[in-house]
């Protein structure tokens, strides 16, 4: 084989690699959802039970509207207390920002009374540094107290999530929302290096060394 043909080789064994490294550098990533608190993994969290309108340190709510406490005219009970989070008018969404970057969010869901609304899913939309993460969601199980979990964890940095009923405009019922649990991401783990990738950049730099050797004779 000519020298011009060891360097095509050496090239396209090298793309291979990098292809390797990139695959084993994303394979990882992902945004995980749990059914219930005791899937969030990664601990400690902070919980904020909407007691009043300060929030605990570390988070803010904010809406296209104004905030409210929701109490037992809203929904007939709370995972903890008789109050939760909504919003003064709706349909709204309600978006938590966290000072620091976190990256596993839960909390509870409900309101969702059939008086006002057919069937409808609970969606919460996760955002990092760069954007949307993905959604996750919960079918509404239609008994107006607030009594279902969404939530996640991950291995991506959350910046922020907000949590809508249907598109966010088609369902007639205020967000109701209590027991909000956020973490602080914990540090990055190394990636993981495939199987087998130590030897294929030995033989990448064989393949190198030979070319150079063809190339000088």
């Amino acid at each position: 084989m000519s020298n011009g043909g060891n360097q095509v080789s050496v090239r396209r064994f090298a793309g291979a690699v990098f292809g390797l490294l990139l695959a084993a550098s994303t394979a990882s990533a992902a945004v995980v959802q749990v059914g219930s608190v005791a899937g969030l993994t990664q601990g400690p969290y902070t919980l904020e039970t909407f007691d009043d309108l300060a929030l605990v340190p570390g988070v803010t709510a904010s809406s296209s509207g104004a905030l409210t406490l929701a109490n037992l005219g809203y929904a007939p009970s709370f995972p903890s207390g008789t109050t939760g989070l909504t919003t003064a008018t709706f349909p709204r969404a309600i978006t938590f920002t966290f000072a620091s970057a976190v990256s596993s969010v839960g909390m509870f869901f409900g309101n969702d009374d059939t008086c006002c609304s057919g069937a409808f899913s609970a969606v919460l939309d996760i955002f990092g540094v760069g954007g949307a993460l993905g959604s996750i969601s919960v079918a509404a199980n239609m008994n107006d107290a607030v009594d279902q979990f969404i939530g996640f964890v991950s291995d991506e940095l959350v910046t922020s999530v907000s949590i809508r009923y249907g598109s966010g405009t088609d369902v007639s019922l205020y967000t109701v929302v209590d027991d909000l649990y956020f973490n602080a991401a914990p540090p990055p783990s190394p990636v993981p290096v495939p199987a087998g990738l130590p030897l294929l950049l030995a033989a990448l730099g064989g393949l190198g060394l030979a070319a150079r050797r063809r190339k000088a004779a």
